[in-house]
Order: C-alpha cells, then sequence, then structure tokens
C-alpha cells in the first residue's frame, strides 16, 4: 500500500440493486479494502435496500488541498453529466477516471429530451476533469479511443468487474417450472433504452416464430425512464402479432436472473452502442450461444467468439438462431470458444489489472 494514498473512494451517480456500476463498485470496495486502503462509495440517491453500504457525497469531507502523507484518491465512475461529477470537478482533488461511456445523445433526443441533454453535456464535459486526474480508465478499446480524443494521454483498459454470482446461485425453481414446455426462448438482459435496440428483437422474433411458432423472446431489464419506449414496443408488438411471444421482466432478483439464463437457448443482441457488455460476458460465462450485432464495444468484449453480424438482416439472424438451436455440433463449438473468452473477464485477471494500474498510478504522486 502506498504511503501518500490511505483512502480510495469510489463516486457513483446513484446506488441501486443490479446497475452494473453499482455492483462494480461494491465488488471493488471489497478488492481495496483487503489491499489496505479505506474505501467507501459516495452516492447520490441511495436505493433503500442499500443504504448501509453507500453515503451521500454531500456528507464527505475532503482533507482540502491534497497532502504527500495521508491523502485521498477519488475513482469516479462516469456516465452522464451530473451534480456529483460536479461537485468531484470542484473538489480538485487527486482523481482517477472511470469512464463507462457516453451514450449519445441522439437516441433519447425524442424519447426523453432532459436525460438527452444530460449524455451530451457529459460528453462535452468529458475533458474537464484532466488537471485532477491522474488516469483515465476505460471499460474497453472502443471508450479509450474517445479518452484519448479528449486529451486523456494517460490511459489504460480495464475490463468491467462482472462478479461470478449468476454462476454459484440457484435459480429460481418456480420460474424455471413455468417455462419448462420445449419452446425456443430467447433472451436479452440490459435496460430497455433506445440505443439497445430492442425494437430490432422483436423482428427478429417475428421471424423466427415462422419457423417455431411457439417460441419467446425475453426482455430483462429496467424500463425506469423509458416508458414512452416501453409503450412503444408493446404496441409493435401486437402489430406483429407478438404479444403472446414477448415477456418485459422489468428488474429481476438475482435468482430470477439466473433462471432466465439457464431457460435461455441463446443470447441475441442487436444493440448498437455498448460501453463494454456484461451480460455478453455472463451469457459465455453460462454457456449460452451469443448472436449479436458487430457494433462498438461488442466485437472486443466478443473477442473472436460467439456469433456477430454485420448488418441487421432480421430473417437471416433468425435462421442464424434455428442453426444453433439444432446443430449441436456448431452450438458446442461456439460455447466453448465462448468460455475460453470468458476467462479474461475472471474477477481474479481484472482485480490484478486493477491493483497493477493503481499502484503505478499512485507512484506518480512522488
Amino acid at each position: 500500500m502506498s504511503r501518500q494514498i490511505r483512502a480510495i473512494h469510489q463516486v457513483i451517480d446513484n446506488a441501486a440493486p443490479g446497475n452494473s456500476i453499482s455492483n462494480e463498485a461494491w465488488a471493488l470496495r471489497a478488492a481495496l479494502r483487503a489491499w489496505g486502503y479505506r474505501s467507501e462509495i459516495l452516492s447520490g440517491p441511495v436505493a433503500p435496500a442499500l443504504s448501509g453500504g453507500a453515503r451521500p457525497l454531500g456528507r464527505y469531507r475532503p482533507l482540502g488541498r491534497y497532502r504527500p502523507r495521508g491523502g485521498d484518491l477519488l475513482l469516479l465512475h462516469y456516465s452522464a453529466a451530473s451534480p456529483l461529477a460536479d461537485r468531484v470537478r470542484e473538489m480538485g482533488a487527486p482523481l482517477v477516471l472511470v469512464y463507462h461511456n457516453v451514450t449519445p445523445h441522439r437516441y433519447f433526443a425524442q424519447l426523453d429530451p432532459e436525460h438527452a441533454r444530460r449524455l451530451e453535456r457529459g460528453r462535452a464535459e468529458l475533458p474537464s476533469f484532466r488537471a485532477q486526474t491522474l488516469l483515465a480508465l476505460a471499460r474497453s478499446q472502443f471508450s479509450r479511443r474517445e479518452l484519448v480524443a479528449a486529451g486523456y494521454d494517460d490511459s489504460a483498459v480495464v475490463p468491467l468487474l462482472v462478479p461470478e454470482q449468476l454462476s454459484r446461485i440457484e435459480a429460481d425453481p418456480a420460474l424455471l417450472a413455468r417455462f419448462a414446455d420445449g419452446a425456443t426462448n430467447l433472451l436479452f438482459v440490459g435496460r430497455l433504452a433506445p440505443n439497445k435496440r430492442q425494437e430490432d428483437l422483436l423482428k427478429v422474433l417475428y421471424y423466427y416464430r415462422q419457423i417455431e411458432p411457439q417460441a419467446r423472446l425475453f426482455l430483462v431489464g429496467s424500463w425506469s425512464g423509458a416508458r414512452r419506449y416501453v409503450d412503444w414496443l408493446q404496441d409493435l408488438a401486437r402489430f406483429l402479432g407478438l404479444s403472446q411471444g414477448l415477456h418485459l421482466t422489468g428488474h429481476v432478483e438475482l435468482a430470477q436472473l439466473a433462471a432466465y439464463y439457464r431457460l435461455a437457448h441463446a443470447y441475441v443482441s442487436m444493440s448498437e452502442h455498448e460501453g463494454f457488455g456484461i451480460p455478453l460476458v455472463e451469457a459465455m460465462r453460462l454457456g449460452l450461444p451469443v448472436v449479436a450485432y458487430a457494433a462498438a464495444a461488442v466485437p472486443e468484449t466478443m473477442g473472436g467468439a460467439g456469433i456477430l453480424v454485420r448488418e441487421k438482416r432480421s430473417a437471416v439472424v433468425a435462421e442464424l438462431l434455428h442453426l444453433l438451436r439444432t446443430d449441436a455440433a456448431l452450438r458446442e463449438r461456439i460455447v466453448e470458444q465462448q468460455r475460453q473468452q470468458a476467462r479474461a473477464f475472471a474477477p481474479d485477471v481484472v482485480l490484478r489489472r486493477w491493483r497493477q494500474l493503481l499502484e503505478a498510478a499512485i507512484e506518480k504522486l512522488g
């Protein structure tokens, strides 16, 4: 442990169950404490279920100007403009910027103009942390290129820390029994949002049901703040005659999420913007073949495994999914390649990278 830095605290926009940044922050805090640092999670709104594990940033009292002996280092998890990010900038404390990527605001311009403005400002203000940043970390080379363009010469890639609970937890038995009827189950996990392009998944389901009329699509994820988009998706499902085959689950508990992964026969993604791709890693770990649109950081996360498509030809994607369902040898080959790729994201591998990068950044303080 460095003598110059005694505490490393993380700043996240909000602490909420199931949120990928929150999940990483909790796992990373445990590691930081094991490495000998004092470490807290400083947040904006804190969900009641997590109230004992995070505290509002407003209650944090830094030491003031950085002192060579005994100072604090902040890790700012950044994905949009926020009052917390503004506060960290004003404090001027030594900083590691953890860049989760900012979703292009154009996806939300019609759905949620206020959120679109927040995203637009978040991208515009990305360079404003340079003066206090010891190191800027991206979750993929795709995101690192944006950091370099914003002037962060000292940057590196560390994958998002994805805990392995889903591989160990008992899946919800009631949910497993409910859908254990032999029908093909397609799965996408992630918040319902325009950049995820769930409407393209409905088109895939439409063509797949021409092959197998009983096939289902599970869209697992919160739709908080996206009510208009969800209403439109449901209207589209009715228009395409898919109401019986589409299941919008909202946010689910971990045991339910494990059940959906185990029920699924393939994971399919048509998302156009991903800074990393946690569900892709989860699917690879759990032996679920992946068919995904090759956009943003998706090819990087997959690392040559799975099946990537370069064009959104829904009928072709449906045929690929059916091939994976019926060709056992192909499926096993794809699954084995994915398992090998998933090893690159093992928590011990990622945490080792984290520690190396943090210690190197702290050394710069002299």
